[in-house]
């Protein structure tokens, strides 16, 4: 009576310690990606290429894309460096051209 008393009792906290575990991970992940939208928008800095290049070099010979996201109206991107600030790119920058991030002081591509 007590061996089967003991392996129901393991059984109960092998599995609540499983399952906390998957919910802590689902919830770390969530609020990843939620503290990088917490930003409030902005308007887009247009820069030229003469410009970056002269005060914001490229890394590597080019800069990298903003990010996209299908939840976002048209026009506005993330900037791939953090804090990941969203800029509104729909009135002052054309697809293909350079965006001054002024928060990481670095300039990346509109997609």
């Amino acid at each position: 009576m007590k061996a089967n008393s003991l392996k129901i009792i393991a059984a109960v906290v092998v599995g609540s310690f499983a399952l906390g575990t998957a919910l802590h991970g689902q919830m770390s992940g969530r609020d990843a990606t939620d503290s990088r939208t917490t930003h409030p928008v902005m308007t887009a800095t247009a820069i030229t290429q003469a410009d970056a290049e002269k005060k914001y070099p490229a890394k590597g010979g080019h800069y990298p894309l903003g990010n996209r996201s299908p939840h976002d109206p048209s026009g506005v991107v993330s900037s791939p460096y953090p804090p990941y600030q969203q800029y509104d790119c729909s009135k002052v920058v054309a697809h293909g051209g350079l965006v001054l991030d002024v928060r990481a002081k670095k300039v990346f591509v509109y997609p």
